[in-house]
């Protein structure tokens, strides 16, 4: 859980307003938050710290790449004093659904609650990287009529690339572990099954015939989350999905969700997504307009 309320910034995507955003961000002494609408994407270009979502906490340092979903909030706590490239953009813009057979970054670089969303960057790879990055940057910065095709274009490379490092990593990640407990590839096709109707740690653990307590263990050392928050990131990117994408009623979302109210799936959903679910898809639906992206 993070440790300090995080406030929601809502932007509004759209072919008048800019869709895509960079910037640069420096931090020493004070920790530094984002809790936006839209996907960010950070790259750490000198420091070392902690970083921390609502569900996890991992080391950064430099030349690493952390991907986050929509509605996710986050927040570095420096050791050093930290620069970082941040890009943002919206989903109205590029969804990464819609594009996934093109880039495949859907469920590697988002929405993929068994990995953390950090990204080593080889320094052979680096300058090439850089210079997307720039491209992107120069192209936001365009009038004409094209622009948004290019900046487009430039994103789902850039895109492209880090998915493809992400799964280098992975794959060195999995050579160099190799005591994984058999037990958590049981207890992912667990969740994945039974997350909708089980929500407690007990359930898992009982399935599993392991305590409560080593099974968090486990979680938190090879996914850098606890039962808890594996079962709650599964429930919101549901969630989510369901109030973006169809017209189910809130009442019944809760109900397919395992809540056994509409009030206590809302009171969930706002307190990891900041907006009550009726709230967060009548602004995503008004951003979005029935488009699936801008260009």
């Amino acid at each position: 859980m993070l440790s300090n309320h995080v406030q929601l910034i809502i932007r509004k995507a759209s072919k008048e307003s800019t869709p895509i955003l960079i910037s640069t961000v420096e931090f020493e002494n004070t920790d530094w938050q984002l809790h936006s609408n839209y996907f960010a994407i950070v790259w750490v270009h000198e420091g070392a710290g902690i970083l921390e979502t609502d569900l996890m906490k991992a080391k950064y340092a430099k030349n690493q790449i952390f991907c986050f979903n929509t509605y996710q909030a986050f927040s570095f706590h420096p050791k050093q004093k930290t620069s970082a490239s941040l890009l943002l953009f919206h989903a109205n813009f590029f969804c990464i659904e819609t594009y996934h057979h093109q880039v495949g970054c859907n469920g590697i670089l988002f929405n993929n609650i068994y990995d953390s969303s950090q990204i080593i960057i080889p320094e052979i790879e680096e300058l090439e990287l850089a210079m997307i990055f720039s491209n992107i940057r120069d192209e936001i910065k365009e009038e004409e009529l094209a622009s948004n095709e290019l900046v487009f274009s430039y994103l789902k490379i850039f895109l492209i690339k880090l998915t493809r490092l992400k799964s280098v990593n992975g794959q060195q990640e999995t050579t160099a572990i190799t005591n994984i407990p058999e037990y958590l590839k049981e207890l992912i096709v667990l969740i994945n099954e039974n997350f909708q109707k089980e929500h407690q740690a007990s359930f898992y653990a009982d399935k599993l015939n392991i305590s409560v307590k080593t099974l968090s263990k486990a979680t938190t050392k090879h996914y850098q989350k606890t039962i808890s928050g594996l079962l709650h990131e599964k429930l919101i990117l549901k969630s989510k999905w369901e109030l973006l994408h169809t017209n189910t009623p809130i009442k019944a979302i809760a109900n397919d969700m395992g809540f056994r109210d509409e009030y206590y799936f809302s009171r969930f959903f706002k307190k990891h997504i900041g907006l009550s679910p009726k709230h967060f898809r009548e602004e995503e639906w008004k951003i979005r307009k029935g488009f699936l992206s801008i260009p």
